[in-house]
């Protein structure tokens, strides 16, 4: 019998939740086991149904799905589970949210325009562990975001971000294979993709990013590639890569 990987459903809108319940539910493996339509009722579905991953709208009434996903997550760490891992739905408008998101401990996050084919790529993806999902989006738009950071806090010009000297300690822990694991990751490469450039197996490369997070006090992988774009390793619209000794 194929392992059933449940799922909880957020959004404000019902017409949305039900359009995702029913994209998930025609998948063997996939099911949705509960719905809700702001993070406080989201909290309790968790607490519930005990899902494995959560479908996870930004803007809601009553708790909006920022403050929700970290709770969840404090929640995880302070139980020593992996598990839910949250899945960020988000559109180009939520782009000044998505990096709040990431920091408040979500594995990832997919537009709600996505491909149906995408949508339950990115639920097994994240439930296996794998947190930085749809890479080419997921580099772009955490571009946009990092630089329109930059901006406001540099009074609308983009300058080299603020955070960047407390992670230089930090970063010279990483062997040089874990930079390049970092950069590889930061530029959108899946775990798969990183396996070719590199020529290992994927179970390497799941080790190094591991490693990489560990080392960087990090809980997921998409937090790893924004530490890569605060510290300036990456920059968006750059192609060279920057460490500081």
């Amino acid at each position: 019998m194929t392992e059933q990987i449940r799922v909880l459903v957020v959004d404000d809108q019902g017409v949305i939740r039900t359009g995702l319940s029913m994209i998930l539910d025609h998948e063997p493996d996939l099911t949705t086991v509960a719905q809700a339509g702001d993070g406080e009722e989201a909290l309790r579905m968790v607490d519930q149904f005990d899902p494995d991953v959560v479908l996870m709208d930004i803007r809601m009434p009553v708790m909006d799905g920022l403050v929700a996903t970290e709770r969840i997550t404090r929640a995880n760490q302070a139980a020593g589970k992996s598990k839910p891992a949250v899945l960020v739905l988000t559109t180009f408008d939520d782009e000044a949210y998505v990096l709040s998101a990431v920091r408040a401990g979500a594995s990832g996050f997919l537009l709600k325009d996505t491909d149906p084919d995408l949508l339950v790529s990115a639920v097994r993806a994240v439930h296996r562990g794998d947190s930085l999902v749809d890479p080419a989006s997921t580099r772009v738009l955490l571009e946009r975001c990092v630089e329109l950071e930059r901006k406001v806090g540099n009074g609308g010009e983009a300058a080299a971000p603020q955070d960047a000297g407390r992670w230089i300690g930090v970063l010279s822990q990483l062997s040089e294979r874990e930079r390049d694991v970092l950069v590889w990751m930061a530029r959108g490469l899946s775990n798969r993709d990183l396996a070719a450039k590199l020529f290992v197996s994927e179970t390497t490369v799941k080790t190094h990013v591991s490693s990489v997070l560990s080392k960087l006090g990090l809980s997921s992988r998409v937090q790893a590639v924004v530490v890569a774009y605060e510290a300036g390793v990456v920059r968006p619209g750059e192609a060279e890569v920057r460490w500081e000794s």
